[in-house]
């Protein structure tokens, strides 16, 4: 069966990231609609010509499927799987125009879920309700040598966890909450919050705190909020007893430490570059988009769902209202 798919936004990771494709892979929505089988892409929007029609020619999309307005596209066809791309200030607004359109079945939205908990929740309320399929790029999920990561901490090779640090910018909603969906992946629920001011800019609105998060099983990780005008950075070091696990360069870079003695002093141990994997961030979205798919066809559910992505956004929101108070918050459940 060949499902129909739509693309709401075509900015970066809708559709220009293609132009990186010999370094990254399959890295937008609308690749991967292309590349995968079983589905096509169908339709397309965005307020802006420019980018609407690039994305447009680029695929074969004719004239008469590329719209300016995403409300019109929902209303005039027919799509099984609509992604949404679109500006985080508007995802809950469209992701709920989505769910409640006749033909859909699923809907792939960018991080993050919505900007509040609450309109979270009344997305997450709509999908149950229409029986649509409702899954989150949280795009590290997609990717086996970040799996291979969490395969190792959940099976002990690390030893215990000693430190999680790591750093981010360009809000806590929009990049940060990556980092916290990542973390509550590897380490389980996150339970409590404190975020400090790092003078690092905001992004739209949304701030970027330093965070310190403490997790169920007891991991204590401190996530450093950077000014995302001087250079982007998002990075995570896991040091345990056993060893270290460094994800670096957004995680196209993974470095793995095992701990063994020091060629330099004897009688001590240190941790030891084992393996790099710079590999396993290619073709992200392609990934996320046949996890979609093999969960349509099973009835199961996505590597990434929207329950995971409140969860990400009810822990952005307690490091938001952190801040704020200047006291330790508890994260929604």
């Amino acid at each position: 069966m060949m499902r129909r798919a739509a693309l709401i936004g075509c900015g970066r990771i809708g559709c220009e990231f293609d132009n990186d494709s010999d370094k990254i892979g399959i890295y937008t929505h609308a690749a991967a609609y292309h590349a995968a089988s079983g589905v096509e892409l169908w339709a397309v929007a965005d307020p802006d010509a420019v980018k609407r029609d690039a994305c447009g020619e680029r695929y074969g999309i004719p004239l008469s499927r590329r719209y300016a307005d995403s409300t019109k596209l929902l209303a005039e066809e027919k799509v099984d799987i609509i992604s949404i791309a679109a500006p985080d200030a508007v995802h809950a607004e469209v992701a709920r125009l989505a769910l409640a359109s006749a033909s859909a079945r699923a809907v792939l939205l960018e991080k993050p879920l919505a900007l509040t908990v609450q309109e979270g929740r009344a997305l997450l309320a709509l999908a149950e309700k229409r029986k649509v399929m409702l899954a989150v790029n949280y795009s590290r999920r997609y990717c086996p040598a970040h799996r291979a990561v969490r395969d190792a901490i959940q099976g002990g090779k690390l030893g215990a966890i000693q430190a999680v640090q790591g750093y981010y910018s360009k809000g806590i909603r929009h990049n940060g909450s990556h980092w916290l969906d990542l973390l509550r992946w590897f380490f389980g629920p996150l339970v409590e919050i404190r975020a400090t001011a790092s003078g690092a800019a905001s992004h739209e609105g949304d701030p970027t705190p330093h965070v310190q998060v403490r997790t169920e099983s007891g991991v204590i990780a401190q996530l450093a909020g950077l000014d995302h005008r001087a250079f982007s950075l998002f990075e995570m070091d896991i040091v345990g007893e056993l060893g270290r696990i460094r994800l670096a360069e957004s995680g196209h870079r993974i470095e793995w430490y095992r701990v063994d003695n020091s060629p330099y002093y004897s009688g001590y141990r240190l941790p030891r570059l084992e393996r790099v994997d710079e590999f396993g961030m290619h073709d992200l979205l392609l990934h996320a988009v046949e996890d979609l798919l093999v969960a349509l066809d099973q009835g199961t559910l996505p590597v990434c769902d929207g329950a995971d992505g409140l969860a990400a956004l009810c822990a952005a929101e307690a490091a938001v209202r952190s801040l704020s108070s200047r006291s330790v918050q508890k994260v929604a459940s």
